[in-house]
């Protein structure tokens, strides 16, 4: 949570944090401001004070009115216009502006903290004009990992329209017809085309579009044996068969607020092959079984290992302790969900952290067999002291 960014820093030493960064890009910026901007402005945090924005003339106004950050200030009250005149390089009068700007507001003996992802260039400017900092991993990225119940709210806002989406694929599945060959079909101005991952990505899209809800990122919508590479989002003109695995990995965010989520559902239109039911039914099993464990204070390690336990119990191979392998269980168990679709806390072998109250992550086993295809059960969900709060509502259901 955004009150967290007092700890972190005091932990690492740091007095100040110092972000730099266009907001409609850097999750970080937007998440200490709620204000989306596409150009870069200032962030300056003290310990135990409230944060400072220092912005372009032409935002400042709308900086004002829309961002949680209270303390707003504009460019012209540093004299930015004269510095970046008297440079000879206007690159180098931006940040000549910015090592004046953060000199006065926060000194030159204080540790002032960045993030990972911060200009190597401006860093070594700011240090050249004698300003003492000092890069640090997960310093915005470790507040995140709790979430507020605004955050949730809308995060699970996403999610409903993300269903709503599904529901509209899945239906244009199960309402196409066979043809001899397998291919799935529809009719359009009265001929039969065949329904294609791009079709229903369409159809998706659509409804995410009315809704306010935009895709970062190609969805997967993966048919038969390539169902069977877990990132393998589904060419345009791929055909969508019948009686093969069809895996719906769907990962959209709101457009205007930015939080997302990420459903993956698996459907057979048809008959599910023997092999596909019982990698259906084993990762449902062991789906529910992580449900039923996940609380805050357990480990993601320990989450993780339970899936390999119900999965190496019915026989399939696991990367449990690194291994490699190339058909089963081929990834983790889930990560955290917020303004990014993959970011922290993991439920990997190797994240051997607890979890904690308010985290969203995903619980998504699936296996995978290159000769037949895949399947992947998908949920998105708040841990809570005692157990977890299921966000998703979409029903599971392999064959339609």
């Amino acid at each position: 949570m955004r009150s967290d960014i007092n700890q972190i820093l005091a932990e690492k030493g740091a007095e100040a944090l110092l972000l730099y960064s266009e907001s409609f890009k850097d999750v970080n910026m937007y998440y200490l401001t709620k204000f989306l901007a596409p150009d870069p402005f200032i962030l300056l945090k003290k310990v135990d004070k409230p944060p400072t924005i220092i912005i372009n003339p032409m935002e400042f106004l709308r900086a004002k009115e829309e961002s949680i950050v209270k303390d707003v200030h504009s460019l012209a009250e540093y004299d930015y216009f004269n510095i970046v005149k008297a440079a000879k390089d206007p690159q180098v009068g931006g940040m000549k502006v910015i090592a004046t700007v953060v000199e006065k507001e926060i000194g030159k003996k204080s540790l002032i903290a960045v993030p990972q992802s911060f200009s190597a260039l401006l860093m070594d400017f700011l240090r050249g004009e004698g300003l003492n900092i000092k890069p640090f991993s997960n310093l915005v990225e470790k507040a995140r990992e709790t979430k507020e119940p605004d955050e949730i709210e809308e995060m699970t806002a996403v999610q409903r329209i993300t269903e709503k989406g599904t529901s509209k694929i899945i239906d244009s599945i199960a309402n196409s017809k066979t043809e001899p060959n397998g291919t799935l079909t529809f009719s359009a101005n009265g001929k039969r085309q065949p329904l294609t991952a791009g079709k229903v990505k369409s159809l998706m899209t659509h409804v995410f579009i009315d809704n306010g809800v935009v895709m970062s990122e190609d969805p997967i919508v993966a048919c038969g044996p390539k169902s069977a590479l877990p990132h393998y989002s589904g060419e345009p003109d791929d055909k969508l068969k019948a009686n093969q695995p069809i895996i719906m990995d769907i990962f959209p965010q709101s457009l205007r607020k930015r939080y997302g989520t990420d459903m993956t559902r698996t459907v057979v239109k048809g008959k599910a092959p023997k092999d596909i039911k019982k990698m259906f039914e084993t990762a449902l099993e062991t789906r529910n079984a992580c449900l039923d464990a996940l609380h805050a204070g357990v480990l993601g390690s320990d989450m993780f290992n339970l899936s390999c336990d119900v999965f190496e119990k019915a026989g399939y191979e696991t990367i449990r302790g690194g291994k490699q392998i190339q058909k089963g269980y081929t990834h983790s168990l889930g990560h955290g969900v917020g303004l990014a679709v993959h970011e922290s806390p993991g439920m990997s072998e190797l994240f051997k952290f607890p979890l904690r109250e308010h985290n969203v992550v995903t619980v998504e086993p699936g296996l995978y067999d290159p000769k037949i295809g895949g399947v992947r059960i998908e949920d998105i969900v708040e841990v809570t002291k005692k157990g977890c709060n299921n966000l998703t509502k979409m029903p599971i259901q392999l064959e339609i």
